[in-house]
């Protein structure tokens, strides 16, 4: 063999060892090399990324029980001792649009000890109905939806009323829908104020619940001397007293927090002045905030105030509302935050709304309360709304009920009222015509002979906020101040996005 042929063997032996180590090197390489996700294919990532729409075909809400006061233990002298005397409950449960079925149980239930079983009238525009009571306890109300569309859930709602003891006059509520987070804005904790905050779990599975509270003595959540945890059981309910865990506050806003499964979530506010009843209401969750809004159902003579809270300070103009416009009451500032109090006096001859509009968005509750011979009283605690498209309230079973509407628009809008009977069947259409910033009522005893058991309200302007005061004639019959409004329930479809994006760099 040639020199020159020897040499070239040589070489290509060499190129092979040199290629084979290259060849290892670079699959070792491979093997624990991540990619810097900056330098991430950008556009096979985007070109993964999809979302969708997506709606809940099953809707629940919790119906508190009955009113009660905190304390009923008996000691002393009989007649100083406290009682809920008389107290009585009603509850209307309603379900409107595209529902396949609806039934109502016990709160804790196994769920085959159905309460009741509600029926939907014949006709094409009826809606499933039922009545009841809380007596012996909340309730829950599932629906089952064949499409989520607007104008399709329900709206129930309670009421407690007494002509003895310490809760004499009503109390009302709509039904709540279990979240993750409620939030609310309450009256003070100062002498004679008992706040019962009732946190109902109606989930397979117990979860530990947050609370947080903002006062009005200054700017930033308050240190709880109660603690600021709850656990609360499978298809239990736990109380907490807001007045003992923040005392002596003018006003409270109030954040409740699930770790693991959405809670439901009342307030109940009992006020006492010795002996002397001075009221009590329940308090539904207020998670709207908003730079419009406005309160409806009130009342020439009422005495109203408002408590505010914002994330931002504000300057807040606080307006009424009648039959022809609005007129100013009160501007004011406040500070991020802090919930604030706003005494606005008594409502004028003629007004029967509020309206709040706002430089930051607000969230705002109003309390409007009337008073009877002997000192006696009683108190509306409820929610200031925006606008929605598609609303309803149920009427619960006893109670002698008025709707009023305020428009926060610019410009006259119409709206569509649509009544139903006790049966679910439409007894009624009315168009209501409201001039600009202006409000109006409809008595429902004035519509089929006062059978009224739901009231639907359209509005494809997005213009009106609708409430509904509430009032009961034992109460009427024995004198004594009973007052309560109901906001009504959005009917829109509920929608959450749900996003989801083939990201490479996650791929060791």
């Amino acid at each position: 063999m040639s020199g020159r042929s020897r040499s070239h063997k040589v070489s290509r032996i060499v190129l092979s060892i040199v290629s084979a180590l290259l060849i290892v090197a670079m699959a070792a390489a491979l093997a624990v090399y991540r990619p810097i996700e900056w330098k991430a294919d950008v556009v096979t990532a985007s070109s993964s990324r999809t979302s969708h729409m997506v709606s809940p075909r099953q809707v629940e809400t919790y119906c508190p029980a009955r009113m009660t006061i905190a304390d009923t233990d008996e000691y002393g002298d009989s007649e100083y001792q406290a009682s809920n005397g008389d107290v009585a409950s009603s509850s209307r449960y309603a379900a409107f649009g595209s529902v396949l079925r609806s039934s109502v149980s016990s709160m804790g239930s196994d769920g085959d000890s159905s309460v009741l079983s509600m029926q939907r009238g014949d006709s094409d525009d009826a809606v499933f109905m039922a009545a009841g009571n809380v007596d012996d306890g909340s309730r829950l109300q599932e629906s089952r939806l064949s499409s989520a569309v607007d104008g399709t859930g329900s709206a129930s709602s309670v009421m407690s009323w007494a002509t003895k003891g310490d809760v004499k006059g009503v109390s009302a509520a709509s039904c709540v829908t279990p979240e993750l987070e409620q939030r609310f804005l309450v009256s003070g904790t100062k002498t004679g104020m008992t706040q019962q905050l009732v946190v109902a779990n109606p989930s397979t599975k117990a979860t530990s619940v947050d609370i947080k509270i903002w006062g009005a003595g200054k700017s930033g959540a308050l240190a709880l001397s109660t603690g600021a945890t709850l656990v609360v059981g499978a298809g239990k309910e736990t109380v907490m007293n807001l007045a003992a865990a923040a005392s002596d506050q003018d006003a409270l806003y109030v954040a409740v927090s699930s770790d693991d499964t959405p809670v439901a979530a009342v307030v109940r506010t009992v006020a006492m002045d010795g002996l002397t009843s001075k009221g009590s209401e329940y308090t539904v969750p207020n998670n709207t905030m908003s730079t419009t809004l406005a309160v409806a159902g009130l009342s020439a003579g009422d005495s109203a105030s408002l408590y505010l809270f914002s994330k931002a300070d504000a300057e807040i103009t606080v307006s009424w509302t009648d039959g022809k416009g609005s007129k100013q009451a009160k501007q004011q500032s406040i500070e991020a935050n802090r919930a604030s109090v706003i005494d606005l006096g008594s409502v004028p001859k003629s007004a029967t709304g509020l309206s709040i509009v706002a430089d930051h968005p607000v969230s705002a509750s109003a309390k409007i309360t009337v008073s009877a011979d002997g000192g006696q009283a009683d108190f509306a605690l409820f929610n200031a709304m925006e606008p929605l498209s598609v609303s309803a309230i149920a009427v619960p079973d006893k109670a002698d009920a008025t709707i009023g509407i305020v428009n926060v628009s610019s410009k006259q809008q119409t709206s569509t009222l649509t009544f139903y009977d006790d049966d679910g069947e439409p007894v009624g259409h009315r168009d209501i015509d409201v001039p600009a910033g202006a409000s109006t009522v409809v008595k429902l005893s004035d519509v089929n002979k006062g059978n009224v058991a739901a009231v639907r309200l359209a509005d494809s302007s997005s213009s009106m906020v609708c409430g509904m005061r509430v009032g009961q004639q034992d109460v009427s019959r024995a004198k004594l101040a009973g007052l309560s409004i109901v906001g009504a329930v959005d009917l829109r479809e509920a929608r959450e996005e749900v996003r989801a994006n083939h990201d490479m760099t996650i791929v060791r």
